[in-house]
């Protein structure tokens, strides 16, 4: 995902520079009016930064949504988590406890990291995204050395 967006505003760097280039020459002869202009060039393009952008934003919320959902569902995990343990003998509790507890800790950091990428723009949110990857992935693995202790 990185590289079609890096690719598209290259493509899209290029193109203004084209622009630039090209200069505002308005003069109109009969053969260049089936040739582009500087104008023609200079709408497309902003057009193609108006869809990177939109691009951009929609590959950013849908993450946005995917990491919401994920982490509510470590929430639901956890209280059940929390609930079998009240069953535990009291050895394994203190134990269990201590699993919980870091697991909670773990969502809250991962938590903090999807506020961080939600108030993130552009290239930002992608930075962002590989440290919301990795503490997802520290959620994971906490709760599955949390979930072990009922096997």
């Amino acid at each position: 995902m990185k590289n079609i967006g890096l690719r598209i505003v290259v493509i899209v760097m290029v193109i203004l520079g084209l622009v630039v280039a090209c200069g505002d020459d308005k003069k109109e002869t009969a053969e260049s009016k089936d040739k582009v202009t500087a104008e023609d060039v200079k709408r497309e393009a902003k057009e193609a930064l108006k869809t990177t952008l939109a691009y951009t934003q929609q590959q950013k919320d849908e993450y946005q949504k995917r990491m919401d959902a994920k982490i509510k569902e470590y929430d639901q995990k956890i209280d059940e988590l929390k609930k079998k343990a009240e069953v535990l003998k009291e050895e394994k509790e203190a134990e269990l406890d201590k699993k919980i507890e870091e697991l909670q800790e773990k969502r809250t950091s991962a938590s903090k990291k999807l506020q961080d990428l939600k108030s993130a723009s552009g290239k930002a949110w992608e930075d962002l995204k590989d440290g919301m990857d990795a503490s997802m992935n520290e959620l994971e693995h906490a709760f599955k050395r949390a979930l072990s202790h009922f096997r």
